[in-house]
């Protein structure tokens, strides 16, 4: 019976180790590299259990623990920089193999022996309650400062079925504070009464069950407010024709009006600007824009309350690409023509990218319009998380060479029709359309996007853009408290307010988000610096036979100053030319593996390993140095009950080091008589320490005593060793591994 409740009790912590596995690596590996993790803690707990019941010494557990860790990475890191490993596993197979490898290692190497010491020290359980609430609090606390749309595998669910995710976070975190509390009071005493964390469930319970809709509106419209310093970064910048006009935010505080359209988790900065990732262009290339658009999702469903991302991912089918592991032609009806028209223009032409990401990103972006993605190898893993490859279709015209085209595509059905222009019964949408509309030369209101670009125009006109509004209390339009109140927002509202109007007289539109980078940045060079303030959403139309048009809103009126911080030159110089250094050649240009090409590849990993041989070796000395220190001044530190066992072990430490160890069969008693001739006091310590192992009663001592008993022990010993074998025995940093 007691054997069943003791695994019973194990149970709440497998859970929430699992769950906090899992939450740690669902962003940072592939499915393979998470299932890895999970079964890494199922591991971790049934080695401690079979650990715990045998006489394992803590330090020597901790040290292969994490000596396993190290060369885990090592071995990781070689065979991914291996071409003879690329050649025999391929790419792909590579990198699934080492990260499974890795995140399997992971919690393997740090949880059994935090387990296995927890059931020995009653601290390491509270080093094991903080690391676990650490990685909640690291997993939601993008949420809790305002930053609505993460973590994104549970926002993005959420979001996209119209469901708020704060009523289920609140639940998330009170069954996870229930279970770490009686997972905690069972692990301190097998006889803790449930009653406390029953009570407390119940509350917990109470309280998200009856806790009124107004205050859970209060808390999502406080989180979404962030920092009053953060709302007053921002950047603006001066232009027309579809130009940015500043409608961006530092520290991501797009999410502020709710409308789920914040790019990415590198966005969020607490109002300080750094590089997220540089683009290498292959090709010259200065877009019409004045602004080259990077797109990484777009908004087109619209819900009954605001526009969210197309759940069917059918519509959409040029936004939504995974990170590329080979070739991945993007699907799109209709794309710009790269053929030079009668008149001698060209509309478009392919321009090839190279992007090198700084922070971690949920999915790659591109300059629009993107029609390739391919893997490319990371240039400097210690700068770069990942890179890859696009080839996109740029638009060399500007939007007023467009207008006499019409909008829509010809195989669209009427569903697709009804989707790309659904908008809120509203009447005062048309009213502004309208007044827009009669903007226009009379000879021009019945061409559609000359409709478009005095809906642009009158926006500019009567939009204020200004960071320091708030989230309207009104939940069933959030553009209608901005649009037809005092038009002070940003580019959130800017983008939504243009497409619906778009919609409204007709023209299929849709919100994107990715980064949006002044064009006069990139100087003369060829890279361009993306920061996490350039973060930006823009509205689009589709014109017949392009595609997906940008028709950004510029307005005239600033509230907001301007940003101060511009990137810097030399920084965005230095890493493009650090994206470019390209670590070999890609999967398909490698030719086939012949056996002398496999003699150098292995010629080339020893001679890696070679070059890793010497830091790997410092490492090594250092910890187990560290680990001979810790042994020879534990006596000093450790608590008092453990004073007979830590003193004893230190003196064995010291007379090793001049070279007397306990021989094979001889008994501890033996031993101190062999030693007492030198060192009498060494007897008394080996009988304080067998009656404190067996259990009899010892008259109490102080730790002075027991250290002068050490010293005492020490001394004598050493007396008549000379000198080199004391300075052999304390350079040697294994000397205290077989002391028993």
């Amino acid at each position: 019976m007691g054997k069943e409740r003791s695994i019973w009790w194990k149970v709440p912590g497998i859970l929430i180790w699992m769950a906090a596995a899992g939450l740690a690596a669902v962003n940072f590996t592939s499915s393979a590299g998470l299932a890895a993790a999970l079964t890494g803690v199922l591991a971790a707990f049934f080695l401690a259990d079979r650990l715990g019941a045998m006489p394992v010494r803590l330090p020597r557990l901790w040290l292969v623990a994490l000596g396993g860790l190290v060369a885990t990475v090592l071995a990781s890191s070689i065979a991914r920089g291996s071409e003879a490993a690329a050649r025999l596993f391929g790419s792909p197979g590579v990198y699934a193999i080492t990260e499974s490898a890795l995140w399997l290692v992971l919690p393997l190497a740090l949880l059994t022996p935090l387990l296995v010491s927890a059931t020995r020290y009653s601290t390491f359980l509270s080093i094991e309650a903080a690391l676990l609430v650490g990685i909640f609090a690291g997993v939601f606390a993008a949420h809790r400062e305002g930053s609505l749309h993460r973590p994104y595998f549970i926002t993005d669910w959420l979001l996209e079925r119209n469901y708020d995710p704060l009523p289920f976070f609140l639940a998330i975190g009170a069954a996870l504070g229930v279970m770490l509390v009686v997972w905690l009071l069972s692990r301190r005493s097998a006889k803790q009464t449930l009653l406390d964390p029953l009570i407390l469930m119940a509350m917990i319970v109470a309280l998200f069950l009856f806790l009124p809709d107004g205050k859970i509106r209060q808390l999502n419209a406080w989180a979404a407010s962030g920092s009053g310093d953060e709302k007053k970064k921002s950047e603006q910048q001066k232009g027309g024709g579809g130009g940015k006009g500043g409608q961006k935010e530092k520290g991501g505080k797009q999410e502020n009006s709710g409308q789920n359209q914040d790019p990415d988790p590198s966005n969020g900065s607490g109002g300080k600007s750094f590089p997220v990732a540089v683009v290498n262009l292959h090709d010259d290339y200065n877009p019409p824009y004045g602004t080259f658009y990077f797109r990484q999702d777009a908004l087109s469903t619209w819900n009954g309350k605001r526009l969210v991302r197309d759940a069917s991912q059918k519509l959409d089918t040029d936004i939504g690409v995974p990170f590329p592991a080979e070739m991945i032609e993007v699907p799109m009806r209709d794309r710009a023509d790269t053929e030079k028209q009668p008149n001698g223009k060209r509309l478009a032409h392919r321009m090839k990218t190279t992007v090198a990401l700084m922070t971690p990103h949920s999915k790659p972006f591109a300059l629009i319009d993107a029609a390739k993605y391919e893997p490319a190898p990371n240039p400097d893993p210690k700068r770069f998380e990942r890179a890859y490859k696009t080839e996109s279709i740029v638009l060399d015209t500007d939007f007023a060479d467009l207008l006499q085209r019409n909008v829509g595509s010809e195989k669209w059905t009427p569903e697709v029709w009804q989707h790309y222009t659904q908008v809120p019964s509203d009447p005062r949408y048309s009213k502004i359309a309208e007044e827009a509309r009669n903007l226009l030369p009379p000879h021009l209101r019945g061409t559609v996007l000359a409709q478009a670009l005095a809906i642009k125009f009158w926006l500019d006109k009567n939009t204020t853009y200004d960071l320091g509004v708030t989230r309207p209390d009104d939940d069933s339009d959030p553009v209608a408290g901005f649009l037809f109140g005092e038009r002070r927002g940003y580019c959130v509202h800017l983008a939504h307010s243009a497409a619906y109007l778009f919609r409204t007289v007709g023209l299929p539109s849709r919100v994107s988000v990715g980064y949006a980078v002044d064009a006069r940045q990139r100087g003369s060079g060829s890279a361009v610096l993306i920061r996490n303030g350039d973060a930006h959403a823009w509205p689009e139309i589709y014109v017949k036979g392009l595609g997906w048009v940008v028709l950004d809103i510029t307005p005239e009126k600033v509230a907001t100053p301007p940003q101060q911080d511009k990137a810097d030159p030399e920084l965005q110089r230095m890493l493009g030319e650090m994206a470019r250094q390209t670590p070999g050649l890609p999967k398909e240009e490698n030719p086939p593996a012949g056996d002398g090409d496999v003699r150098k590849a292995f010629l080339e990993t020893l001679q890696a390993l070679g070059k890793l041989a010497a830091p790997l070796l410092i490492i090594t000395l250092l910890a187990m140095y560290l680990m001979k220190l810790w042994r020879r001044l534990e006596p000093r530190f450790c608590e008092e009950d453990r004073l007979p066992v830590s003193a004893y072990r230190a003196t064995l430490d010291s007379l090793a080091d001049l070279g007397m160890r306990r021989g094979y069969g001889a008994s501890r008693e033996q031993f101190a008589e062999a030693v007492a001739f030198r060192a009498p006091e060494f007897a008394e310590l080996t009988q304080l320490h067998l009656k404190h192992a067996l259990g009899a009663g010892i008259a109490p001592r102080t730790r002075a005593a027991y250290l002068e008993l050490t010293r005492a022990t020490s001394r004598k010993a050493a007396a008549g060793v000379p000198w080199w074998r004391r300075l052999a025995g304390a350079l040697h940093p294994l000397s205290w591994w077989k002391v028993s």
